[in-house]
């Protein structure tokens, strides 16, 4: 069913059609008159919903109009169930529809069905049908009444149920998707050792909850924004009232709501909508399957995006002290936190730059060391057949090629290809005077500092920008790697994700080298100018004070 060609009225102009290069057919009839739907599908075109997109009193037009709409006769997995209410000893005409697999039949049979079937209920004060029906027959809470007929659809289509009766100008949709979908699971790509163990799933209100049940604040706020004109995905803006800048949530919101694509299918899909720059190398957004750093996140100002149908949320704005921080980070003491660190962006630093260093030193720049380490390097390479510039990034690309090799296949032939695979690649190429030992070395160390890198963004980030490195470093030794270093660090001195620097210089409670105890993170980052600055007082460990009055 297409919903958009369905039913679609707006109040902006249409853009001109576009002449299609697949099909000559004629275009499809077009009706403008405010508040009516258009549909090719519908046989009566003189009855109520499809003139004004309401629900008619008279049930046979909502019945046949809907059957129009969804085209039963082609979707065997659409339900439409007529029965009879029995009221004041009066049966009166009904029927609901709902998706066969989206919507729970149990709670359909025992909370919508039975009531009115079986409910005998007497209108001795002469109640309002609508009313009577909503209050009295049907026991399922999340209940709502619409008149929208195409809202009505759309709720279908995500797992509702509606049910018509009638005499009443309104359905009443009931919520009770019932698709199945994955529990709450353990964390894969941001796995820690002394962190919680759980993770988001594929599901918005589960997600909405792990959230909420760690900050158990009631100034926490979730916005529903559906994005898609077609697939009207279901998309949670959550941010703390009170602590979170306005300008953020409401160039969060506008971003949202301006997007104008017939279907989102994941965070990525959002995250690339919404992101200031799809050519900047780094994330200019966070993306976490971890409810404990969410919530961080947002006790820090900041706004979070949940997609329903993805594991993954979008922490925004992010900055590099952000990409640098893991979620282990907050779970071990500051010491072993700040040399984890360290480690990180030493292996961030050699993955991006000593490839390119190691050809600039061999080309150019000979002198830069020892005299029996370059006699050792030129004594390996005699027997090279090919350029130092094409060993390194075919092997390199070997690499990467084994990497994407063990990801794809299962988990236990996996790990042992990416071993045997390299084992068997880096010594045969040493055999076969493809590629010296200590090429070998320099690639293995730069994939290692890839891999330890914060986000598997940044792994991918560092792997591509290895490769210009490698090139400048060719053409102009040092001076070329200096200069592309000066050009990166002064494109990232230019970026903003969300009007925040990228490069934001916070004091040193939110420093991006050092992790400070956390009983001095007594301030939120200043660069997001939250409504409340201060998270803790100056003096947080009252103890210590009590101790110095003694």
């Amino acid at each position: 069913m297409k919903l958009k060609s369905l039913f679609l009225y707006t109040e902006t102009p249409e853009k001109p059609a576009k002449k299609s290069v697949i099909s000559s057919q004629p275009a499809k009839e077009n009706n403008a008159e405010p508040n009516s739907y258009i549909s090719n599908n519908i046989s009566d075109k003189n009855s109520i919903p499809y003139l004004s997109g309401k629900v008619s009193q008279k049930l046979s037009e909502n019945l046949n109009f809907l059957k129009d709409a969804f085209e039963t006769e082609k979707n065997f997995d659409l339900v439409i169930r007529e029965f009879n209410v029995n009221l004041n000893q009066k049966p009166i005409s009904a029927f609901l529809v709902f998706y066969d697999g989206l919507s729970n039949k149990e709670y359909i049979n025992r909370d919508i069905m039975k009531p009115l079937m079986q409910g005998a209920v007497e209108n001795k004060k002469n109640t309002n049908l609508e009313d009577l029906v909503y209050r009295s027959l049907l026991t399922q809470a999340p209940n709502t009444k619409q008149s929208n007929i195409q809202t009505i659809i759309e709720a279908v289509g995500f797992g509702n149920c509606a049910v018509f009766v009638d005499g009443c100008t309104c359905a009443f949709v009931a919520d009770i998707k019932g698709w199945s979908s994955r529990s709450v699971g353990r964390p894969v790509s941001e796995a820690v050792l002394t962190g919680p163990q759980e993770a988001f799933c594929e599901s918005v209100m589960p997600n909405i909850a792990l959230v909420r049940k760690i900050l158990k604040d009631p100034n926490l706020i979730a916005e529903n924004i559906p994005v898609g004109t077609r697939s009207k995905t279901p998309c949670a803006l959550m941010y703390i009232n009170g602590i979170t800048n306005f300008d953020l949530v409401a160039e969060a919101r506008r971003r949202l709501e301006a997007i104008d694509a017939d279907y989102i299918f994941s965070s990525t899909d959002i995250e690339m909508f919404i992101e200031d720059s799809t050519l900047f190398p780094l994330p200019r957004l966070l993306k976490t399957e971890r409810p404990d750093r969410a919530a961080a996140q947002l006790s820090d100002g900041k706004v979070v995006i949940m997609v329903q149908g993805s594991p993954f949320v979008l922490i925004l704005p992010a900055t590099a002290a952000d990409l640098a921080e893991t979620a282990e980070d907050n779970y071990v003491r500051t010491t072993e936190a700040n040399f984890m660190r360290f480690v990180r962006i030493v292996g961030c630093m050699l993955a991006l730059l000593l490839p390119g260093f190691f050809v600039s030193i061999v080309l150019y720049h000979h002198e830069s060391i020892p005299t029996d380490l370059i006699l050792a390097i030129e004594a390996s390479r005699e027997q090279m057949p090919f350029p130092i510039v094409l060993e390194l990034v075919v092997m390199i690309l070997a690499f990467e090629l084994i990497k994407e090799a063990s990801i794809r296949v299962p988990d236990p032939i996996g790990s042992t290809l990416g071993i045997v695979g390299g084992l068997i690649l880096g010594q045969s190429a040493v055999s076969a005077n493809i590629a010296s030992p200590l090429l070998i070395i320099i690639v293995s160390i730069s994939a290692l500092g890839a891999f330890s890198a914060p986000s598997v963004s940044i792994s991918r980030a560092l792997s591509v920008l290895q490769f210009v490195f490698i090139f400048l470093g060719a053409i102009a030794g040092f001076l070329g790697i200096a200069l592309g270093l000066f050009s990166g660090l002064a494109y990232l001195s230019s970026a903003y994700s969300f009007g925040v620097p990228f490069l934001s210089a916070d004091s040193t409670e939110n420093s991006m080298a050092i992790i400070p105890p956390i009983w001095r993170r007594e301030k939120r980052p200043s660069s997001l100018r939250t409504q409340t600055i201060e998270k803790q007082p100056h003096i947080s460990r009252k103890w210590k004070d009590g101790d110095k009055n003694e």
